[in-house]
């Protein structure tokens, strides 16, 4: 029965840890978003209208390239983080990532 309980303890422990969920205010604020999130964890973009959501390269991301999708769409865009490694995010709408440095980067390690 103590095995059990301890078990248990366990369990509540990782769910606490891990699993915790994550938040962008995806608007165009001059700064990119940096984002650090454990394997499993799940990040959400969030937006009213008028963004999009498009991974990229590193390369991408530095000079907002890559992008294939110009047009906006209906949010919210879920990201979940299944290996470790540095994601990168822009907004491939009109001037948004150039202009507004509307982009993030998502660092997904087992210490976040």
């Amino acid at each position: 029965m103590k095995t059990i309980a301890v078990f248990a303890a366990f369990v509540v422990t990782l769910a606490t840890v891990h699993g915790h969920d994550h938040t962008i205010e995806w608007t165009i604020t001059g700064e990119p978003f940096e984002e650090c999130i454990a394997p499993g964890e799940t990040l959400e973009f969030i937006w009213a209208r008028g963004h999009n959501v498009e991974q990229v390269s590193a390369a991408g991301y530095a000079d907002c390239s890559g992008i294939t999708n110009t047009k906006p769409v209906a949010g919210n865009y879920k990201f979940t983080a299944h290996n470790a490694g540095t994601f990168y995010f822009v907004c491939g709408v009109g001037g948004h990532c150039k202009g507004g440095n509307q982009k993030a980067k998502i660092t997904v390690d087992p210490s976040c």
